[in-house]
C-alpha cells in the first residue's frame, strides 16, 4: 500500500507537471517623446513542461500582450497609480518594437500572428485610445515579408519600415523602406506611403535607421554609407553629412525591462529612470561613420 501511495504521488507530480499553467515574459517599458508617460508590456501565455526533460524548454501557447500607459507627474514620483490607458491583443508583440507618442495618443508595436514567438510571421499596428482607423499594413507589406523595423517619427505622423523576406539562413532577401503615413490624411485615391529598394540589410549596427528631429528627414545607415530621404522628394540619396547619433532611432521608445516586481497591476510605487530620449538633437552633424556614437546616455 505504501509503495503504492508512493508511485501515485509520482505519477501526480508528473501529471502536474504536464498541465498548462499561465506565465509572462518580463514587463518591459518604454518612454513618450514628452516623458510624462511610460508604457509598459507584458507578454502573457500558456506553458507546460514536456515529457523529455532534454529538450530544455517547455510548450506554449495562447499568447496575449497586455499594453498599460501610465502618466508621471512630479520629478519621477510616480505613486503607483492605476494606468490612464489599458489595451490587450490577443498575440505577441516583439521585443523593444513598443512606442507611445503623447502628443498624438498613438501606441505603435510589432505584433505576431500566431504562438511561435518572436517567429518571421509579424506585422506592424498602430492603436490610439481616441480612435484609430487609418493606418492598414495590408497596404505595403506582403504575405512574404517580415518585418524587422518599425520606427515612428518624433512627431508621430509618420512610421519608417523596414522589410524582407527572410531566408532559411536569416539572410533577408528584397530589403525594402517603408515611410508609412500615421495621420490618415491621405485620400483613398493617394498612396498613404512610399518605398525603396534597399542593396541590403542585416539586424546588425552597422544597419540602421534614424528619424531627424523634426521628422522631416529620415537617415538610413547601410553598411558603411548613409543615405537621407523625406516625403518631399521621395528619392533615397547619399547623405553628405548626418547627426551624429544613430541611437535612437526616435525621439521615444523602448528602453528596456521594468524593475523587478514592480508595474504592471501593481499598485507598488516604481521605481523610475530620468526619460533617456530628451537629447535627442540633430547637431552637431557629421561626414564621417567613424565620428558616430551612441546618444542614448
Amino acid at each position: 500500500m505504501k509503495n503504492l501511495l508512493i508511485s501515485f504521488s509520482i505519477l501526480f507530480i508528473q501529471c502536474s507537471q504536464i498541465q498548462w499553467r499561465p506565465a509572462s515574459l518580463a514587463i518591459e517599458r518604454g518612454w513618450s517623446e514628452t516623458g510624462k508617460n511610460i508604457v509598459q508590456t507584458e507578454v502573457i501565455y500558456e506553458e507546460k513542461d514536456t515529457w523529455n526533460p532534454l529538450n530544455g524548454t517547455t510548450h506554449k501557447k495562447n499568447y496575449r500582450t497586455k499594453f498599460r500607459i501610465y502618466e508621471i507627474s512630479g520629478a519621477l514620483n510616480d505613486s503607483g497609480d492605476p494606468p490612464i490607458y489599458s489595451y490587450e491583443i490577443g498575440s505577441w508583440t516583439l521585443p523593444g518594437s513598443v512606442y507611445f507618442h503623447s502628443a498624438t495618443n498613438r501606441l505603435f508595436w510589432i505584433q505576431g500572428t500566431n504562438d511561435e514567438y518572436g517567429g518571421s510571421i509579424r506585422f506592424p499596428a498602430v492603436w490610439s485610445p481616441k480612435g484609430f482607423r487609418s493606418f492598414e499594413p495590408k497596404n505595403f507589406q506582403r504575405e512574404d515579408q517580415t518585418i524587422f523595423q518599425f520606427v515612428p517619427s518624433p512627431d508621430g505622423g509618420k512610421a519608417a519600415i523596414i522589410l524582407g523576406k527572410l531566408k532559411s539562413d536569416l539572410e533577408i532577401e528584397s530589403p525594402t523602406l517603408i515611410i508609412a503615413d500615421v495621420n490618415g490624411q491621405s485620400s483613398s485615391y493617394d498612396r498613404s506611403y512610399f518605398e525603396f529598394q534597399l542593396t541590403k540589410w542585416e539586424e546588425t549596427p552597422e544597419f540602421k535607421i534614424r528619424w531627424s528631429e523634426n521628422s522631416d528627414l529620415l537617415y538610413v545607415r547601410v553598411q558603411d554609407q548613409v543615405f537621407k530621404t523625406n516625403e518631399k522628394t521621395k528619392k533615397l540619396e547619399e547623405a553628405k553629412e548626418f547627426p551624429v547619433c544613430f541611437y535612437p532611432a526616435s525621439s521615444f521608445g523602448p528602453v528596456g525591462i521594468s524593475p523587478g516586481g514592480k508595474g504592471g497591476d501593481s499598485d507598488i510605487a516604481r521605481d523610475m529612470e530620468p526619460p533617456p530620449f530628451k537629447r535627442y538633437k540633430d547637431k552637431p552633424l557629421v561626414k564621417s561613420l567613424k565620428q558616430t556614437k551612441d546618444c542614448s546616455q
